[in-house]
């Protein structure tokens, strides 16, 4: 463990002495028995902590000490957890950003009718929604997915006497499309099939979702909701587009 990990763990230790007794101090025994670091790890950077004025600290003879966390300690505990949740924060939006182009790239060349729908799903979740507008949004997602499925869909898929998918019958059709793809490995097929599965269990459930914030019989659809709607539209798109782009052989029509 490095010096930098072993302060702030010291520091939460004794930020949760605090919170407990604010007038008790901690005993060099109490925070050995508790801290999984040796000795001289602890006394090392429970000097340094005092000598940053992060926490107050008594020494006696033979090595011994006590201490507490001051207020500039419980400040720098503070920031320093406001600065983890604000880092994880931003990883997320990255990584969401990074999904939300990838899908924006690709349906602009094969579906640029779910694109338009879904970038102003997107846009509108950035204002401030009257609770009708939310409601909006849930049809509009399930709209797109309609949108997709028709867009990589091709009755050349269709085997045996199997009829054509209705526009409404998205996991059928995307479950043609995905039986379509030519894998040499075993191994990969053997992978993608779990995904396929996965896929149209995704599809199927998020639709499920969409029809019924949609409907209009009392429910009502809050502004949670249609993120929800938003952030899986484009979650469980890029998942089916990933597949896709492992086959050649797969041609996209624009037309539905």
């Amino acid at each position: 463990m490095k010096d930098k990990e072993i302060r702030t763990k010291i520091l939460k230790t004794l930020g949760e002495e605090y919170n407990k007794s604010p007038h008790d101090v901690v005993m060099k025994d109490k925070l050995l028995s508790e801290l999984d670091m040796s000795e001289i790890e602890l006394d090392r950077n429970i000097k340094y902590l005092g000598e940053k004025g992060l926490v107050d600290v008594t020494w006696y003879i033979g090595g011994g000490f006590f201490t507490k966390i001051n207020s500039y300690g419980i400040d720098r505990l503070e920031q320093s957890i406001e600065e983890v949740t604000e880092t994880e924060g931003d990883a997320l939006k990255h990584i969401f950003d990074e999904t939300k182009e990838f899908v924006d790239v690709k349906l602009e060349e094969i579906c640029p009718d779910a694109l338009e729908k879904l970038k102003f799903c997107y846009n509108d979740l950035l204002s401030d929604l009257h609770p009708h507008r939310n409601a909006r949004i849930a049809f509009d997602c399930r709209e797109i997915l309609k949108d997709f499925t028709d867009a990589i869909f091709k009755e050349e898929y269709l085997q045996n006497d199997e009829s054509k998918p209705k526009r409404n019958q998205t996991k059928n059709k995307l479950r043609y499309t995905l039986r379509a793809l030519k894998i040499e490995s075993e191994t990969t097929r053997r992978m993608l099939e779990t995904q396929i599965e996965y896929l149209s269990n995704y599809f199927d459930n998020l639709d499920s979702f969409i029809q019924k914030n949609a409907h209009p019989d009392g429910f009502v659809v809050t502004k949670e909701d249609a993120k929800r709607c938003v952030i899986y539209t484009y979650l469980v798109i890029a998942d089916v587009l990933n597949v896709l782009e492992k086959s050649d052989n797969l041609v996209f029509s624009h037309e539905g």
